[in-house]
């Protein structure tokens, strides 16, 4: 079967339902375990009542890292970012005292599950992210759409 032009395809064609996500209250070791348990770069955060209030990433997690003292010189002087780079830094960095809540974008980028592909690449480079939290009528978590489904 010949696969659909992107420009014929929606978010709920490609999108994955079943994400990972964290909850606000849950520690930010737990978050990274997460991320690296499940390889990914960025996990929705999901309240009690199934809405996504923010998102963490890897990248929320250097910064976190360099403004609470962490040298990343290491990383910078690095030949490459690699991802082993990053969690094996992020891993010996002190996070036992933090909530997700603390250390989250708390304004997710969503998009509806009937939005076209186009529109949601659009999104994505207008606001520099990788990942788009799914929701249906802005509010109820449904999944995620990444750059690399697209």
């Amino acid at each position: 079967m010949a696969r659909a032009a992107i420009t014929d395809q929606h978010v709920r064609d490609l999108m994955t339902f079943h994400a990972v996500t964290v909850a606000p209250d849950d520690t930010v070791k737990d978050a990274l375990d997460l991320l690296v348990a499940n390889n990914v770069a960025a996990l929705p955060v999901v309240n009690e009542a199934n809405r996504c209030v923010g998102v963490i990433s890897a990248s929320d997690l250097l910064g976190l890292a360099q403004e609470r003292g962490e040298d990343l010189e290491a990383i910078h002087a690095a030949e490459g970012l690699t991802r082993e780079l990053v969690v094996e830094h992020l891993e010996r960095a002190d996070f036992s005292d933090l909530v997700v809540r603390e250390a989250m974008t708390p304004t997710p980028i969503v998009i509806g599950p009937e939005a076209p592909l186009p529109e949601a690449a659009r999104i994505m480079v207008e606001y520099g992210v990788h990942h788009l939290a799914v929701t249906e009528n802005r509010h109820r978590f449904l999944g995620v759409l990444s750059a690399l489904d697209v």
